[in-house]
């Protein structure tokens, strides 16, 4: 009887143990293609009893999953992610840079076009400067093109913005995964505690750990209860004994001069510290990539603007202007430094003498002082008018009036385009650059004409406003095609034309994305070789658990029939003692 029950123990306990091992391999088979999980095993062991095998018992399922692996593809996942998310955005720049670049594949005019297109009308236009169509023509280029460099301009505030958006999309998603992987702490250390499985619980806590670790740099550990710790590469704490959640608001509206809020864990910024991942590709995107894209746009746009009202400002219009009102703003007790012989003329619409007076600069120590000797001008006035601008007036509707820079200057500019009375383009850079109203929507009022500047005073009548030689614009086309830009951005100082210093920028930013991509592809790669080794030794082979099952089905058969026959040998003993 002893041996009969001994067998009965021996192929009940199999055929538990098997159940246990044909529910393991069914999961592996079911959650095959479920992101994170790993093949699990259930480890069986003989039960003896008095030194006799007395059956087989499951002592628990694993998944023997190699840690520094693990911590390898989290560390490959951040670096992967980071460069991701700055070739995406490199992606977008390449884009817009289509706008800028002759070379572009996009439909319409470039700004290199635009800019080359104005260089040609300016050399047509030195050549009949009389013709109005011809000034029309070089008026509608500058708006074009001041018209390019705000949408320009935009694209890049929308870029920081999305940037700025996703930022907080991506702490967001940041703090679900914490939150999760605070609970399953929780679960891994209750179910350890009891001494359950917690194999399963595991994959879904690396998983998050991946979650997070796509955002930002981190390092962990996991203690003797199971419990998993987790830290920033700064060393903030994210998870220990709870979940430290990221806080971040973004902006509303962006703009070249927004200020952009902090990333906070705890109350302590650290929007600095959060090292590779996409977090820190799009906190440097957002606040270097492209601000500095949009300072070497902007150097463009105000090195466009003083080149043409430099040049501008040399001239007038024809016939002269009524009104002349500067673009800069002043007070009168502002303090005055000029220098040599300023002229001054009024006159009519065929440009001759109604009144002229040359003005010694230097006799004038504030704005009032000058204001008040230009106001004393035979057929003219001139006042501050309430926003700070000095404005010249014609006492006759039918005259104008014209500046021109006998010897003078104020610092180191003429003295008009010190107060800008003849500026063509207004605005601080690309976002706000335009043609000013007066000349858009005027053509006739575009400066190319000068005002006889010769050491000999003109007389009443005399004809002294010119065109014949086309100086103004040839000047300007001149200035256009070999100008000195500054350092911006990536980009070094240089010399050259405005078609040539769009192309830099494009060449410049078309290197940056060259680099990006390939960092994407390298980190892909090391990614991709990591999770094929990882899947390799611990993903579930289909073929292996369907075999595996066939096997267990046959013990599980073999271990019924061992019941089967101890069953009938119990009935025989039974019927014999009977």
């Amino acid at each position: 009887m002893s041996s009969l029950s001994i067998a009965t123990s021996s192929a009940l306990s199999s055929l538990r143990a098997i159940q246990v091992q044909l529910a393991v391999a069914s999961s592996n088979i079911a959650n095959a293609d479920t992101e994170g999980y790993t093949v699990k095993t259930a480890e069986k062991t003989s039960t003896v009893s008095a030194g006799i095998g007395t059956g087989s018992t499951i002592t628990g399922i694993t998944s023997a999953v190699d840690q520094n692996l693990v911590r390898n593809i989290v560390e490959a996942t951040t670096a992967y992610s980071g460069a991701q998310t700055t070739s995406e955005y490199f992606e977008s720049i390449t884009n817009l840079l289509g706008t800028l670049s002759s070379d572009s594949d996009t439909s319409g005019d470039t700004l290199a076009t635009l800019l080359t297109n104005l260089e040609t009308a300016l050399d047509e236009l030195a050549t009949t400067p009389e013709s109005q169509t011809l000034a029309e023509q070089v008026v509608l280029d500058l708006v074009e093109i001041a018209g390019e460099l705000n949408e320009f301009s935009s694209s890049i505030q929308e870029l920081r913005a999305d940037a700025d958006q996703e930022i907080e999309t991506t702490v967001s998603e940041v703090n679900d995964a914490l939150t999760r992987i605070d609970e399953l702490n929780d679960a891994i250390v209750t179910a350890q505690s009891m001494g359950k499985s917690t194999a399963d619980l595991e994959d879904q806590r690396n998983q998050e750990l991946l979650n997070v670790a796509e955002a930002l740099e981190v390092s962990y550990f996991t203690d003797s209860t199971g419990r998993m710790s987790i830290y920033s590469s700064s060393g903030q704490v994210l998870v220990n004994s709870s979940a430290h959640l990221l806080s971040y608001d973004a902006a509303g509206s962006v703009s070249s001069s927004t200020t952009f809020s902090s990333i906070t864990v705890d109350g302590k910024d650290i929007t600095s510290l959060v090292g590779d991942g996409s977090l820190g590709a799009l906190i440097e995107m957002r606040d270097e990539t492209l601000p500095a894209l949009q300072d070497e746009i902007d150097e463009l746009a105000v090195q466009l603007r003083d080149t043409v009202n430099t040049i501008a400002n040399q001239g007038t219009s024809i016939p002269t202007p009524e009104e002349l009102t500067s673009t800069e703003t002043v007070a009168a007790s502002d303090a005055f430094t000029g220098t040599g012989t300023l002229r001054v003329a009024v006159t009519d619409k065929d440009g001759e003498v109604v009144a002229v007076q040359d003005l010694d600069l230097s006799a004038y120590a504030t704005i009032g002082d000058l204001v008040s000797d230009l106001d004393s001008i035979s057929g003219m006035s001139a006042a501050l008018d309430a926003d700070g601008h000095l404005v010249l007036t014609a006492d006759d509707s039918d005259n104008g009036i014209a500046l021109a820079d006998v010897s003078s200057s104020v610092g180191s500019v003429g003295f008009s385009d010190y107060f800008g009375f003849n500026d063509v383009l207004v605005g601080d850079g690309a976002a706000s650059i335009s043609v000013r109203d007066s000349i858009a929507d005027d053509s006739s009022t575009f400066p190319i004409g000068v005002l006889d500047s010769s050491t000999t005073t003109p007389s009443v009548g005399d004809d002294v406003i010119s065109t014949d030689s086309g100086a103004q614009a040839s000047a300007l086309a001149d200035a256009l095609r070999d100008t000195d830009f500054a350092a911006a951005g990536a980009l070094a100082g240089q010399s050259g034309s405005f078609s040539d210093y769009a192309a830099a920028i494009v060449s410049k930013a078309s290197i940056l994305a060259s680099t990006a991509t390939s960092a994407e592809a390298s980190a892909e790669t090391t990614l991709s070789v990591l999770e094929s080794t990882f899947q390799s030794k611990y993903g579930v082979n289909v073929d292996e658990e369907t075999a595996k099952i066939t096997e267990l089905e046959n013990a599980y058969a073999a271990s019924a029939q061992i019941l089967t026959a101890v069953e009938e040998m119990f009935e025989a003993l039974l019927n014999a003692v009977q």
